[in-house]
């Protein structure tokens, strides 16, 4: 009997996930699988939810938010596991699981699982971390990890903004140094983005140029400038809308390296997929794709 391991994080999101447990089981047992659940107990535990898998399973599902799902990239990266990758998106903003099309409808989202619509795609990859979606630096992660988890889980991306109001009149500029495959930027930067998809945050189009399967990052960094002009290209960059401003560089590239031109770097630590990520200095490769995903 074939065999499909779904691994959960009970506190992603709402909590809501387990009531929906007994559904996810009935529904793959129709379909003729042998469903082998482990419950997270606390952060960084999904190796132990993988010790048991073998050629006899078809694929892994992951049930939480962005840093769920990253875990689970990393420790299949890790245990070098190539099975296929379900996401179901049972965490607060469920960034790349709406990218790849799964409804936020849990129930309905297993029923796409079961569709078996599979597709190959590009990671990333920064300080030998692993991500899926996208690297941010600058305010945002400062912002992102300086507001309270529960917050997070009841207000979704309006907490960032909350948070953000505070911060705003303590930011201070990165001097950094960007390197590519084909230039070198200096300048700066209050934030900067590396997308494999399209968006973060919640919202939908910001690297509009963006696909998981073209081999290339999207670049987006916001640059020192006039407050209330960057506020009002940054807000219509995030919208979705084509924005035009000295202040916003746009680039895609398969590697990037970022460097501080300062000891005292005001970000000292990157966002990955939501999550903590490395210090600065970074490197930033892709790995074309390297991944298999189910998708809507």
């Amino acid at each position: 009997m074939k065999k499909v391991k779904l691994v959960y994080n009970p506190y992603a999101g709402d909590r809501s996930f387990p009531r929906y447990l007994d559904s996810f089981i009935e529904k793959f047992q129709k379909a003729g699988y042998k469903v082998d659940i482990f419950r997270s107990m606390e952060p960084g535990d999904f190796g132990r939810g993988l010790k048991n898998i073998d050629e006899n399973f078809s694929f892994i599902a992951v049930a939480g938010g962005d840093g769920s799902a990253n875990q689970m990239l990393n420790v299949m990266k890790k245990k070098k596991i190539d099975l296929p990758l379900a996401i179901i998106p049972a965490g607060t903003v469920n960034d790349f699981a709406s990218y790849l099309g799964m409804t936020q409808n849990i129930e309905k989202s297993f029923d796409k699982i079961l569709e078996h619509n599979i597709k190959e795609i590009d990671i990333g990859c920064v300080n030998k971390q692993y991500f899926l979606n996208v690297c941010v630096g600058g305010v945002i992660s400062n912002i992102s990890h300086g507001t309270d988890t529960e917050l997070k889980n009841r207000l979704g991306k309006v907490a960032y903004y909350l948070h953000g109001v505070t911060e705003l009149p303590k930011v201070k500029p990165m001097p950094l140094k960007i390197t590519t495959s084909k230039k070198v930027l200096e300048g700066d930067f209050l934030v900067y983005f590396i997308f494999n998809s399209k968006g973060a945050g919640g919202f939908k189009n910001v690297a509009q140029k963006a696909a998981i399967d073209d081999g290339v990052f999207d670049f987006i960094g916001v640059k020192v400038g006039n407050l209330i002009k960057l506020t009002s290209a940054a807000a219509r960059l995030f919208q979705g809308e084509k924005v035009e401003s000295e202040n916003l560089i746009y680039l895609q590239d398969n590697y990037f390296k970022i460097e501080c031109l300062k000891e005292d770097c005001n970000t000292e630590f990157c966002d990955v997929d939501g999550e903590k990520g490395p210090s600065i200095p970074l490197e930033i490769n892709i790995f074309p794709k390297s991944l298999k995903v189910f998708i809507g």
